[in-house]
């Protein structure tokens, strides 16, 4: 049977077991349904989240590819994976091991509970369609009611295809060149094209979240994926922390971001992001106060949706609050 793991975001709550004394090692033999997340959360009092230690493991080429029977030493706040061969089984033992072993399928998903809402890139909303009226003198609209639409690009509209209804809020500029960025927007509903017109697009209001009015936008209708395959990254990328989803300040665990670099940069749904800031020099630093120190490591993200120029991503572990202007660059070890 394929080996397949399945993180689940909203079940993962290992409790950490004491801290080892120090030099002292202890060994842990890996069980079914383990994952490298769940242990490095399980035995380190400091986590050192999971990418770590994947990249510090050269010999696990996939982050989740770990065997029941496998042995882990844990010492000194550290987590290594004993390489597969290097177990000193019994006598014997060894071969029988291995044959136990399932047969890894190059396949790790991570299931989410929560699409990418919240914001639309300056082009898509230029982009942008707009509801424009409706068959009566209503001024709420919902669901089953037919509705007419100005279209972005009348002639690239099909019957059949379906749009997601959106109310535009804030505008959101860049936190470090103050560059329009796009706008924080409300998700309103959906519609199915029925018909197009001379001039205007004919639709049917298929869902209604909120009350839909004339002057709602809408774009091309994508929908939240619920379990996404886990990709390495194909190149470094550097990019900044440009909003989250409702507009929030101070960002935590499962929280929404958005990033400013998208699918034209090379980023792929799927890819991990380190969540990193600038690190001040103490105080009581002897060297020159504007010293280049490496960044502080915040956290990591998975990336969920991508458009052309700027994503959607999962925040998976933080070790403290992250904030606007925060910098993520792609795990690619």
């Amino acid at each position: 049977m394929p080996f397949k793991k399945i993180i689940m975001l909203t079940c993962l709550l290992l409790l950490p077991l004491s801290a080892l004394a120090q030099g002292e090692v202890q060994t842990y033999v890996i069980k079914k349904g383990d994952t490298l997340w769940g242990i490095s959360q399980k035995f380190l009092t400091d986590p050192n989240y999971w990418p770590s230690l994947w990249s510090n493991n050269p010999f696990v080429t996939n982050p989740h590819l770990i065997y029941p029977g496998q042995k882990i030493a844990i010492y000194d706040g550290r987590i290594e994976l004993v390489p597969v061969g290097e177990e000193n089984y019994p006598a014997g033992a060894q071969a029988a091991a291995a044959a136990e072993r399932p047969i890894p399928q190059e396949e790790i998903t991570i299931k989410i509970h929560q699409g990418a809402l919240g914001f639309i890139s300056q082009e898509e909303f230029e982009a942008a369609g707009t509801l424009v009226d409706t068959t009566d003198n209503r001024l709420l609209i919902g669901t089953g009611e037919t509705v007419f639409l100005e279209m972005g690009n009348l002639a690239a509209t099909m019957p059949g295809s379906t749009f997601a209804l959106f109310e535009v809020k804030e505008q959101v500029l860049h936190p470090v060149t103050r560059q329009k960025l796009g706008y924080r927007i409300d998700e309103l509903g959906t519609l199915q094209i029925t018909e197009v017109n001379d001039e205007v697009a004919t639709g049917e209001i298929t869902k209604a979240f909120r009350e839909i009015q004339r002057g709602a936008k809408l774009r091309p209708y994508q929908p939240a994926q619920t379990v996404i395959e886990l990709k390495r990254a194909e190149q470094e990328l550097s990019g900044i922390l440009i909003d989250a989803q409702d507009g929030r300040i101070a960002l935590s665990q499962y929280d929404i971001i958005h990033v400013d670099l998208g699918a034209n940069d090379g980023l792929q749904v799927g890819n991990l992001l380190n969540i990193s800031r600038p690190r001040d020099a103490s105080a009581l630093s002897l060297t020159n106060k504007n010293l280049k120190l490496p960044d502080v490591l915040l956290g990591s993200a998975l990336v969920i949706e991508t458009h052309a120029n700027t994503a959607a991503a999962l925040v998976l572990k933080v070790t403290e609050q992250l904030y606007r202007g925060d910098r993520l660059t792609t795990v690619i070890d």
